[in-house]
């Protein structure tokens, strides 16, 4: 989980579009909401990278945020339980903006794909995720138990 200072660098919002986007429309909340006056909210590389994509729609597309609330829910609930790795190499297909899709780029899928839809490539946005997350420093908390050989 990261705070809304590094959400802000990944996703070239300003703080007063992601509070707007994240507390007062609700389109997409935080994983953890703050506790109160003096705590922050923290998003997951899923969240961030849901708001990565709402900016593309809004900036690329044109899109109208607001009257598309439930994509964005529908988006979440797709990428609950989906590995980072698992993401390289596909498209977000997005029907009717409502419904979505995650198809990989040589799957077989696209045959059933009959109808209009809006394909936005994920690896560039997993590239600048997976540039973040790797320049965070590793934990100097000592293991707390010592490594037993097991027969």
């Amino acid at each position: 989980m990261i705070q809304s200072k590094q959400v802000l660098k990944l996703t070239d919002l300003t703080a007063d579009q992601l509070r707007d986007w994240t507390h007062r429309r609700a389109l997409i909340e935080p994983d953890v909401k703050p506790a109160g006056p003096g705590t922050r909210a923290l998003y997951s590389w899923q969240t961030v990278l849901i708001l990565r994509l709402a900016v593309v729609l809004r900036d690329r597309f044109h899109i109208e945020l607001q009257a598309h609330r439930e994509l964005f829910g529908a988006l979440r609930r797709l990428l609950t339980g989906t590995s980072f790795p698992a993401l390289e190499g596909c498209f977000l297909v997005l029907y009717d903006m409502q419904r979505c899709e995650i198809v990989p780029t040589s799957s077989a899928g696209w045959s059933r794909v009959s109808e209009d839809v809006v394909l936005l490539r994920l690896d560039p946005h997993l590239d600048v995720l997976s540039a973040h997350f790797d320049t965070q420093e590793p934990s100097l908390q000592l293991p707390l138990f010592r490594a037993v050989q097991v027969r």
